[in-house]
């Protein structure tokens, strides 16, 4: 866990009744006003949702039978009309998902919430502040992508539909593991419930979702399955199956930038070639995916809108060269960045904690013996490891 000292701390280091002031008053105001704001921000979405319920804000309803109510919720305001989403549009078209907004502020309020309770567990060290404007950066990134423009016209233009697939499975989810939240929450937690944070986080279940080859066959089925598939064409045209897909491409974003970009507490800790190579693996999916539906004679399904005049399958080549170039730009950004900070330190270079196959080997003999592991660097060496391992098996022989 790394952790900064405040640029004053040295005033306050020997008294800590001093420090326990100071941190104890930034810490309330902090929480007071980040849960302020967010009251008053669900307090105004349940005043919009109930206007856009009343006076029939909602009503287009869509072609899968989405109800005026649900509208409210999630499409709340979006207007289209004969208006293409070039020029101004990009910033002007807006709409409501009440839903999505209420998970982002929610998600906010708590993690500054754990920001402030640092000093609290750790007197005279606070988390850096460009994790906290990384996370925070990734929330409005959703915010945008849920609605912003992308989304007022994602069932009538893929174009636009892959344009909020960007940020939500590749530019959002590297921002938000960025900000390190696994690693907030166990350093503002007590000793206890860092304890149980740890064993989840290191337990079975997120070992295997988190291993490298299944994170990403997860990016690569749902992005070549969400694509190639007529699973699109009931996503352009349904707004429940939407919002279906837009937390699935957050969440499998996350699991895949967790170990690209992370350096969360988890079992797998990659060093910089295999967190290279995941890039440069996931770059080939988006690159084939990209160009497939550039070749495609087959348009993807769209919602149709009044006034609006749109030719199918230029759109859907328009949206592949989106996802081809879009994407492999996206990654490319995240592997410059990646090398630049591994040329910056050039001591972690020959100091990178061990591949995740050597973490498996380990993790395999923890779970055969029932004995902790030595560190890294004593594991081959270790007389206690050796014992342990020549009394598994003598218990094979018997």
């Amino acid at each position: 866990m790394s952790l900064r000292r405040p640029a004053r701390a040295d005033d306050t280091a020997a008294n800590p009744a001093a420090v326990a002031a100071v941190t104890g008053g930034t810490v309330s105001r902090m929480v007071v006003t980040a849960w302020t704001i967010t009251t008053v921000v669900l307090a105004v979405l349940v005043v919009a949702v109930v206007r856009f319920l009343v006076d029939g804000s909602g009503d287009e309803g869509d072609s899968m039978g989405m109800s005026h109510a649900a509208h409210a919720v999630y499409r709340g305001g979006g207007a289209i009309g004969t208006h293409s989403l070039l020029g101004a549009r990009l910033v002007t078209a807006w709409q409501l998902d009440a839903v999505a907004l209420a998970v982002l502020v929610l998600a906010a309020a708590t993690y500054l919430t754990a920001v402030a309770a640092v000093p609290l567990r750790h007197p005279g060290q606070r988390w850096p502040l460009i994790r906290t404007a990384s996370y925070l950066a990734g929330l409005a990134v959703c915010g945008y992508a849920t609605c912003g423009s992308f989304a007022v016209y994602d069932e009538v233009l893929f174009s636009a539909h892959m344009l909020g697939h960007l940020c939500l499975v590749m530019l959002a989810p590297a921002l938000i593991m960025c900000g390190r939240p696994a690693t907030l929450a166990l350093a503002a937690a007590s000793d206890r419930r860092a304890r149980r944070w740890r064993a989840i986080l290191q337990g079975r279940v997120i070992s295997v979702l988190t291993a490298p080859p299944v994170a990403l066959a997860c990016y690569t089925a749902v992005i070549v399955g969400s694509h190639l598939t007529g699973l699109m064409n009931t996503i352009m045209q349904a707004t429940w199956a939407g919002q279906l897909e837009h937390l699935v491409y957050l969440v499998v974003g996350c699991q895949f930038f967790c170990l690209v970009v992370g350096n969360e507490p988890i079992r797998w800790r990659l060093g910089s070639p295999a967190r290279w190579l995941l890039l440069a693996i996931a770059m080939a999916v988006d690159t084939f995916t990209g160009v497939v539906l550039l070749q495609t004679t087959s348009p993807v399904a769209m919602t149709t809108a009044p006034g609006l005049s749109v030719d199918p399958l230029s759109d859907t080549h328009t949206g592949g060269a989106i996802m081809w170039l879009g994407g492999d730009a996206v990654m490319a950004v995240v592997m410059i960045a990646l090398v630049l900070a591994w040329l910056r330190r050039p001591e972690g270079r020959t100091d990178e904690r061990e591949g995740w196959a050597e973490q498996a080997r380990r993790a395999t003999f923890a779970a055969q013996t029932g004995s902790a592991t030595p560190a890294a660097a004593e594991f081959d060496d270790s007389d206690a490891a050796r014992t342990a391992y020549n009394e598994w098996l003598a218990r094979l022989n018997r």
